[in-house]
Formats: C-alpha cells, sequence, structure tokens
C-alpha cells in the first residue's frame, strides 16, 4: 500500500504557533510536513487524514494535534523545569545565608592555625571566618585603596600591615574606612602602638583583579584597588595572601564600610512564579485554540 503526499498548504504554519519559537526551530516544522506520510502515523490519523484527533467531553470539544502537543508538552515542561530550577537557587541561597550566619557567630580561631591551613579558599564559612591575631601594626607602611563610601562620603579603605608577635608574612589588616585630608589628600593615618590583640575576619581578594598605577612615592601609598601580590612587591616582603577585616571594637579600626553578602531568595520565588506562570498561560492559551471552550462560557 502507498500514500500519496499531502498538498503544500497542509505543511503551512498554524495559528498555534505564535509560541513555537520557545522549543521549536524551523528544522521541526519541515519534519512535520514528512511525519504524515510515514506508515506509523497511520493509527493516528483522522478521517480527513490529519495528525491528530478530536475528543469530546459533554459539550466540550478538544481538536488533538499531536505534533502541537508535542511542543506543548516541551514548553511546558522547560518551564517547569527553569521554575524548579529557581526553587533550587533559592535552597542554595538559604544554604549560604546559614553558613554565614555560622561563620560570624563562631569563636575566633587563631591566625596560627589559619596560616598553616590552604583550606581558607575552600567555602563561604572559610571565606568570614573569625580570626583572632596578636601582633604590631607597621604604622608607617600603610596603604589608602581609592574610590571608598561610607555614609555617602568619599575616602579611602585603610590597610595596614600588621607583623604576628609568632613570626611569619606580614599580614595585611583591613582598619576600614578613612576620611581624606581637609585638602582631599591623603590623611594622617592614625598610629597604634605596640603588640595588640584584635579579632577579624578572613577576607579572600579577587586575584584575578591586576595591579593598578602607583603614583605617590612615599607612605601612605594610594592604590586604585587592593592587589595583595602588588602590595607584597612595594612592601619588599613576603605578604599572606589573604586580608583580615577588622570587626568593631577592635585596636584600630575605622568606619566599616564593607558591603554585608546579599542572600535574598524574594528574586529566585519571583522568577519561580513567572516560570511556572508561563506553563500555565501555555496551557489555558493552547486548549482556547485547540477546543470550544470560549464558545461555551460565552454561551453561559
Amino acid at each position: 500500500m502507498t500514500f500519496s503526499a499531502l498538498p503544500v498548504s497542509t505543511c503551512a504554519p498554524m495559528p498555534s504557533a505564535y509560541w513555537w519559537w520557545v522549543t521549536v526551530p524551523n528544522w521541526a516544522t519541515s519534519l512535520r510536513c514528512l511525519a504524515p506520510s510515514t506508515m506509523w502515523t497511520l493509527p493516528f490519523r483522522s478521517a480527513d487524514m490529519r495528525l491528530g484527533t478530536t475528543l469530546h467531553i459533554g459539550r466540550l470539544t478538544v481538536q488533538v494535534d499531536a505534533f502541537i502537543l508535542l511542543c506543548i508538552f516541551l514548553s511546558c515542561g522547560m518551564f517547569v523545569s527553569l521554575g524548579f530550577w529557581q526553587l533550587d537557587r533559592a535552597a542554595e541561597k538559604r544554604s549560604q545565608a546559614d553558613a554565614w550566619r555560622a561563620a560570624v557567630e563562631a569563636e575566633p580561631v587563631p591566625f596560627a592555625a589559619i596560616q598553616a591551613s590552604d583550606d581558607a579558599r575552600e567555602t563561604l564559612v572559610s571565606n568570614n571566618r573569625r580570626v583572632a591575631l596578636e601582633g604590631s601594626f607597621q604604622n608607617e607602611i600603610s596603604f589608602l585603596v581609592l574610590y571608598q563610601f561610607f555614609q555617602g562620603r568619599p575616602g579611602y579603605e585603610l590597610v595596614t600591615p600588621v607583623r604576628p608577635a609568632g613570626g611569619g608574612d606580614l599580614v595585611l589588616v583591613s582598619r576600614g574606612w578613612i576620611a581624606p585630608d581637609d585638602n582631599g589628600g591623603r590623611p594622617d593615618v592614625p598610629v597604634v602602638a605596640g603588640t595588640q590583640s584584635m579579632i577579624a575576619r578572613l577576607y579572600l581578594p579577587d586575584t584575578d583583579i591586576p595591579p593598578g598605577d602607583i603614583t605617590d612615592d612615599s607612605w601612605p601609598v594610594r592604590m586604585p584597588r587592593l592587589n595583595v601580590t602588588q602590595a607584597g612587591r612595594l612592601l619588599g616582603e613576603p605578604v599572606y595572601p589573604h586580608v583580615l577585616r577588622l570587626e568593631s571594637g577592635q585596636p584600630g579600626v575605622q568606619g566599616q564600610h564593607w558591603s554585608q553578602p546579599d542572600f535574598s531568595t524574594r528574586s529566585h520565588y519571583a522568577y519561580t512564579a513567572q516560570w511556572f506562570g508561563l506553563a500555565v498561560l501555555v496551557l489555558l492559551a493552547s486548549l482556547a485554540y485547540a477546543s470550544n471552550i470560549l464558545t461555551l462560557l460565552r454561551e453561559r
């Protein structure tokens, strides 16, 4: 038994193609033209040889086209998958928030233990780990990081090297925001004398940030951005690769201008509602197009 090819008109785009751009590439349209000419589709054809059937549920009539049904299934599947992905992202944010809270509430770890370990880059908890450091501020060789703001005022981030009491590499300690002098230039660095005990949090700066141009030939040196490697070259001796940010109430601390991490899940839940809503919209729009439900509603 042979079957003649369908007229070209049966391959023309249908009105329901308004949403095809979501899941159906151009080549899929041509496949639809070939599908009815194959033997395996014969059991699914209606009396007029179209690939589909008609369902009757009481007064409701639904025209079911197998290819369009497949596209609806793929579209809704994609939207629902994106919705669940956003739910997973929200759960991940909540987990990060719990880890951050655990880090900021934990007991300080001696800096010697942190310095001897290479796991400080592993997790968000390590990135905010509380550290107890004892050492002396090297006040005469501080850095001033440009373009820092605190309560709407421009200024600098004051970073002073600390020499640990137990020996080892210098540690860059961020003391916080400091205002420029009256002329907008470099301020006088507040001196912290003697050996001090301090509590700070680990901060892992972005190692991909390139070093900035240095124009100052005397201390304190202004830097466009904090680059630990560049700071080590300027100091002329090894520097611990991470930065410590002083907590409030610690010796030498200035204005704490550091931003807190954002763990809000509101946007993820909003996107979840959007994707699930689009899936429902596709279903309702397809039902409205393929059935007489709108006519039945108008007759009520």
